[in-house]
C-alpha cells in the first residue's frame, strides 16, 4: 500500500509538473482550517472554470452543477467525496511566499482633455506574442504604432494597473471602461520596489508607500518606472472584470494566479496564510491567473478585487504560507 501511494504521489508530480515539487496524500482533518471554509462563497470561483470545464473536469462539474448547495456542510461533503487532497511541498518545505493583487482603479477620458494625461495602447499593429519591440520609455516617448482606448489622469495609477495586469477606468461623466491584459513587449518584469531599493529610496516597503512616492516625486518616478521596460497593452473588455490567463473572470478572495511550470490553471487548492493584520486565510480557492513575478512552486498571488480597500490589502500582502492541491477523484 505505501508503495502504491507513493507511486501515484510520484505520478502526480510528474503530471502537475516542476522540479523540486512533491505530492503528499492527507487527510481532510490534516489541512487547517477545513472545516471552517465557506465552501458556498468558493462556488463563484469554480462555476466559472466549469464554464470553460478542462477535459479531466467535465464529469466533475456536472455533478456539481447536479448537486444542492444551500447546505454548507452538504457541500463540503461533496468536495470531499469528489476531491482528494494532497499537501505540496517543494525541497522539503510545505511553505512559500503569498503575496496579493487587485482590479487598480483610474479615473481619465475616452479622448486627450488635457497635455498631464497619458495613452492606455491596445495591442500595436503586427504584434507578435514573446517578441521583444521597443522598451517602455520609446513606447512612451515615441508615437507608439498602436490604438489608443483611452487617457488616464495618472501615470503612476496607469502603471500600477499595468504592474495588476487589468484595471477600471471611470470618466468624468461615469462612463467606466473595463481594462484587461491583451499583451506585453517582450521585456521581463521588474519590480519597481526593487528598483527603487536599489536606487537607496527609503520608506517604499509596500505597494502604498511605493505609489505616495512615486505621486510625491513625478520627474524621479517617470525615471524609476522606465527600469521596468516591460510594457502591459490593454484591451476593452465589456461586461464583467478582470479576467484572469485562464480567461474566466476572478472572484475575490477566491481566485490566486500561480506558476504554471508547476500548478496548472483550473487546479482546485486549498490556502493557508494570513492578511497582512495576520487575520488567517483558510480557504478553497482556483488557480485562475498568472503573474510575471509569479515563480515557484509554492507562490501564490491572492487577488482582493477592486477599490482602494483592496489596494491597501494587496499592497500590503507578503506572507509565508502554504496550499494543498485537491485533485478531483477518477
Amino acid at each position: 500500500m505505501k508503495l502504491k501511494i507513493l507511486l501515484l504521489c510520484l505520478l502526480l508530480s510528474a503530471c502537475i509538473g516542476g522540479r523540486g515539487l512533491r505530492l503528499t496524500s492527507v487527510s481532510w482533518r490534516d489541512i487547517p482550517g477545513w472545516q471552517d471554509d465557506n465552501f458556498r462563497e468558493a462556488l463563484p470561483a469554480i462555476l466559472r472554470t466549469c464554464e470553460r470545464a478542462p477535459s479531466d473536469m467535465v464529469r466533475f462539474c456536472q455533478k456539481l452543477n447536479s448537486h444542492v448547495h444551500d447546505d454548507n456542510a452538504n457541500l463540503r461533503r461533496f468536495f470531499e467525496q469528489n476531491l482528494k487532497p494532497y499537501r505540496v511541498t517543494s525541497y522539503g518545505s510545505a511553505q512559500g511566499k503569498i503575496t496579493g493583487y487587485y482590479e487598480a482603479e483610474l479615473t481619465g477620458s475616452r479622448e486627450r482633455e488635457n497635455g498631464a494625461q497619458v495613452p492606455i495602447y491596445g495591442l500595436p499593429e503586427n504584434y507578435e506574442a514573446g517578441r521583444k519591440t521597443d522598451t517602455r520609455e520609446a513606447i512612451e516617448t515615441q508615437c507608439a504604432n498602436a490604438p489608443v482606448i483611452a487617457w488616464a489622469d495618472d501615470p503612476v495609477e496607469l502603471f500600477i494597473a499595468q504592474v495588476q495586469g487589468s484595471g477600471r477606468l471611470t470618466t468624468s461623466d461615469g462612463e467606466v471602461i473595463h481594462l484587461g491584459y491583451a499583451g506585453n513587449n517582450g521585456y521581463p518584469f521588474k519590480g519597481i520596489g526593487t528598483i527603487l531599493k536599489e536606487a537607496g529610496i527609503q520608506g517604499v516597503n509596500s505597494m502604498p508607500q511605493i505609489r505616495k512616492w512615486l505621486q510625491d516625486n513625478p520627474v524621479e518616478a517617470k525615471k524609476y518606472m522606465r527600469k521596468n521596460k516591460r510594457y502591459i497593452y490593454f484591451r476593452e473588455i465589456q461586461g464583467e472584470t478582470p479576467y484572469g490567463t485562464a480567461e474566466v473572470v476572478l472572484t475575490p478572495e477566491r481566485s490566486v494566479a500561480v506558476d504554471t511550470t508547476y500548478i496548472p490553471l483550473h487546479t482546485i487548492m486549498f490556502l493557508n496564510t494570513t492578511k497582512p493584520d495576520k487575520t488567517p486565510v483558510r480557504k478553497m480557492v482556483m488557480a485562475q491567473d498568472t503573474g510575471a513575478a509569479i515563480k515557484g512552486a509554492i507562490r501564490a498571488d491572492y487577488f482582493f478585487g477592486h477599490g482602494e480597500a483592496a489596494f491597501q490589502q494587496a499592497g500590503h500582502m507578503n506572507q509565508v504560507g502554504s496550499y494543498y492541491l485537491l485533485k478531483i477523484k477518477d
